[in-house]
């Protein structure tokens, strides 16, 4: 017994370690990207991050979506107005804000019912659809609401988009056919028989194209860069599950137990958050 818990503690002593150490990075990369923002051409000062906006459900900000409606219609606002984020996020060659960018658009069945598309981004001559997900795991519908999209608004080129939390693409995985397609650009794609290929977008990739936009100071006006700042940093810290910069601090110095254990229980978050800092810093 005594050579197990030996064991164990040597195993737990490793882990915390790791855990601090990737704690200790996260910190020093959030200074490097509070230093890269205040010399950027956004209209901020300091990364999305820096700012602790989770606390209490009912303390959290003024902002509080709580499903895929709130969250549809959130990034639907934004895409709206601006010709540099569509272009950022769906690499759309178009200078031109979209013509409109519609809710919830009715999409009717030959025998009856029909589906809804969350949101649809309409130029001139092609068009992007966007399905939202969150916990709503039914995968299924996504190949058929594509094929309506395309069969009601016939007058333009579709592409489609699959957007979910990173967390949920072992579940996709396991329950589409043919699976994620990962290509060498980094894009990912299912192509299904019914709809053609369908493109797979994460959270984590609309806030990077946000802070892209914000950081090159390509906004549309001081209203849209506030909106689009903190819709950044709520999908980071929300959706992502991201650590704010506060909460890292108090891992890198833990004033008690629950601080201490902390890198241990989120581990994974923190490895997802390090990689994604880094990349954000071309490092």
């Amino acid at each position: 017994m005594t050579e197990w818990w030996t064991e164990l503690d040597t195993w737990w002593n490793a882990f915390s370690k790791a855990g601090h150490q990737n704690a200790i990075e996260i910190a020093d990369l959030l200074e490097q990207s509070n230093a890269s923002w205040a010399t950027s051409a956004a209209p901020f000062e300091t990364d999305p991050l820096a700012a602790d906006i989770t606390g209490t459900r009912a303390l959290r900000g003024p902002v509080r979506p709580s499903g895929e409606l709130d969250w549809s219609q959130w990034l639907a606002q934004l895409l709206e107005p601006s010709a540099a984020l569509v272009r950022e996020l769906f690499d759309v060659p178009s200078d031109d804000p979209p013509n409109e960018v519609l809710r919830e658009a009715r999409l009717p069945k030959e025998d009856s019912g029909g589906r809804r598309a969350d949101i649809l981004v309409r130029h001139p001559d092609y068009g992007v659809s966007i399905e939202v997900k969150l916990g709503d795991e039914n995968y299924r519908k996504t190949p058929e609401t594509a094929r309506l999209i395309e069969r009601h608004y016939d007058d333009v080129r579709w592409d489609h988009i699959l957007l979910l939390p990173k967390r949920q693409r072992g579940r996709l995985n396991a329950v589409v056919s043919p699976s994620i397609d990962e290509h060498a650009d980094g894009t990912r794609e299912i192509v299904w028989d019914e709809s053609g290929p369908i493109t797979v977008l994460y959270w984590q990739d609309v806030a990077t194209a946000v802070r892209a936009v914000l950081q090159r100071g390509d906004i549309v006006d001081d209203h849209w860069a506030a909106n689009a700042y903190l819709f950044c940093a709520t999908v980071e810290q929300h959706l992502a599950r991201f650590h704010p910069q506060p909460v890292i601090d108090r891992m890198v110095d833990p004033s008690g137990v629950v601080e201490t254990v902390r890198p241990i229980v989120v581990s994974d978050t923190l490895d997802e958050q390090l990689t994604y800092l880094r990349s954000r810093l071309d490092l």
